[in-house]
């Protein structure tokens, strides 16, 4: 591979036929390597052809090592033949996803839980009526009449 740069950002590749060839051969598949030939590229250039592109919307899985005691692993396997999942990793996100749930449902209630209890509280009642009062007395006060002001009703 012949790597040419044109800038910081921006350069050619050259892959000569062997290399392709070599690429198909170690199990690569024909989209997943470039043909032979000298290929234009840039860098960046996925954010800039895609610039409404969101990460944080896109589904990623994450490949970890965890291990299991042997009569949990079974389980999971066993429940996967049961349900005729694709393997025994599709239950154990399924449990792992419904515990996920379960948790932000238990901490929206204790939020709102929260909430209620500061409404039934007289004493916050009375501190939240307070700081509007004040809020409010400040923005309707009349303002200072500045000089300027002064002079433009004495010379009317």
């Amino acid at each position: 591979m012949k790597i040419e740069k044109i800038s910081e950002d921006e350069g050619y590749v050259e892959i000569s036929e062997e290399e392709y060839l070599e690429d198909l051969a170690s199990g690569l598949s024909e989209d997943e390597v470039l043909k032979p030939g000298r290929h234009k590229y840039i860098r960046g250039g996925f954010l800039k052809r895609h610039p409404n592109f969101d990460p944080a919307k896109v589904k990623t899985t994450i490949y970890i090592r965890l291990g299991l005691d042997q009569e949990v692993l079974e389980y999971f396997k066993q429940l996967a033949r049961e349900t005729s999942a694709d393997s025994y990793e599709t239950p154990i996100k399924q449990v792992l996803r419904e515990a996920m749930e379960r948790g932000k449902q238990k901490e929206a209630a204790a939020s709102l839980s929260q909430q209620e209890a500061l409404l039934d509280n007289p004493q916050f009642i009375k501190a939240v009526a307070e700081r509007v009062k004040k809020t409010m007395s400040k923005k309707a006060a009349p303002k200072k009449a500045s000089q300027t002001d002064k002079r433009r009703r004495r010379a009317a």
